[in-house]
């Protein structure tokens, strides 16, 4: 019994250190530092710096995340005691600590129910508390920090099997694409009072339920051929709902596709060598803060032509388009490359 709780207590630890982590991101680093400073750009541009920088930065430190990443999550730690009034060098480094360490945290899956249950947990707290004002956060961050802290200290960061697959230009591509709609919509539902539905007792248990049922058909979809036209269709669905006002309906669908899309990418995430997956997820902040200012435009209906593009790119994978032929296989020859080198 022994044995086998020593064998798990790294498995534990990684999983609430992945949850608590990606609790702080959303309500943190998304929400919290984005509502607190009213979305001004001039205020909070320095959080994404940081973040790219740090991915950049991970990729020539990574091999030292066993001691780097409580070292990071310790200095999160102090600098969440007054986050709400950081200036701008402290959101600089709230966003490097959070682009150093998540790169490093997808690098360490090597089981993917884990990480299902990491997400359960976090949508399920993030959606409870989302209510709290920006301004009464600390706490949280505090406790989530002191979470991560404690449990980076068992989760065996410097586990790591040798990743050998590659991902292809499409599939870069529908990644980049879900997030920059879902930040889009999520940044729109933010700032729509008619449409808002988190913070709010009456969907709260439909957001957290269909939250769990997307991570779950997702789990057991994973390796579905058609994952992505799936989600093409589904992310049009949620933009139909948005427009047609339907906020009930939105508050079934638009969770499950959260997670449903969080889910496969991380499938495809978490087998991907170091530096590639670092490039994906210098795409993935780009896509965060490219949704932000489209949503700050105030113009939905570009929203609609981005879902345009990403059914474009599902469409042209089928026809082999000669040009986008040419990229995907520009694409594969620098992985190749990437590969070798290993």
């Amino acid at each position: 019994m022994k044995t086998i709780l020593k064998m798990q207590i790294p498995n534990i630890a990684f999983l609430l250190l992945f949850a608590s982590e990606f609790t702080f991101y959303l309500l943190i680093l998304q929400t919290g530092v984005v509502e607190y400073h009213h979305s001004i750009m001039a205020e909070i541009w320095m959080v994404p710096v940081g973040g790219v920088l740090g991915i950049v930065i991970s990729v020539f430190l990574h091999e030292e995340r066993q001691w780097l990443i409580p070292f990071l999550l310790f200095s999160q730690l102090l600098l969440v005691l007054d986050y709400a009034y950081a200036n701008g060098i402290e959101l600089f480094l709230l966003g490097l600590i959070s682009g150093l360490t998540a790169p490093m945290l997808i690098a360490r899956i090597d089981r993917l129910w884990l990480v299902v249950l990491a997400l359960a947990l976090s949508y399920a707290y993030g959606t409870y508390y989302f209510d709290v004002p920006a301004s009464q956060r600390t706490n949280i961050a505090l406790f989530l920090s002191a979470v991560a802290l404690i449990t980076s200290l068992f989760s065996q960061m410097k586990k790591l099997s040798k990743k050998t697959d590659y991902i292809t230009f499409y599939g870069a591509g529908n990644i980049f694409f879900w997030l920059l709609l879902d930040a889009v919509l999520f940044e729109t539902l933010s700032r729509d009072h008619m449409m808002h539905i988190w913070g709010q007792d009456t969907f709260t248990l439909n957001i957290i339920l269909f939250h769990l049922i997307g991570l779950i058909t997702a789990y057991k979809a994973r390796d579905w051929k058609y994952n992505s036209s799936f989600l093409v269709a589904l992310f049009t669905l949620t933009f139909a709902l948005y427009s047609l006002g339907w906020q009930s309906a939105l508050s079934i669908v638009y969770p499950f596709v959260i997670s449903y899309y969080n889910v496969i990418i991380l499938r495809s995430l978490m087998r991907l060598p170091y530096v590639l997956l670092a490039v994906i997820a210098l795409s993935l902040w780009a896509a965060s803060g490219l949704g932000l200012l489209v949503a700050l435009s105030g113009s939905f209906i570009t929203a609609w032509v981005i879902l345009i593009a990403l059914g474009a790119i599902n469409v042209s994978e089928k026809i082999q388009i000669p040009f986008i032929q040419t990229l995907e296989n520009l694409f594969s020859q620098i992985q190749n490359s990437q590969l070798k080198n290993l």
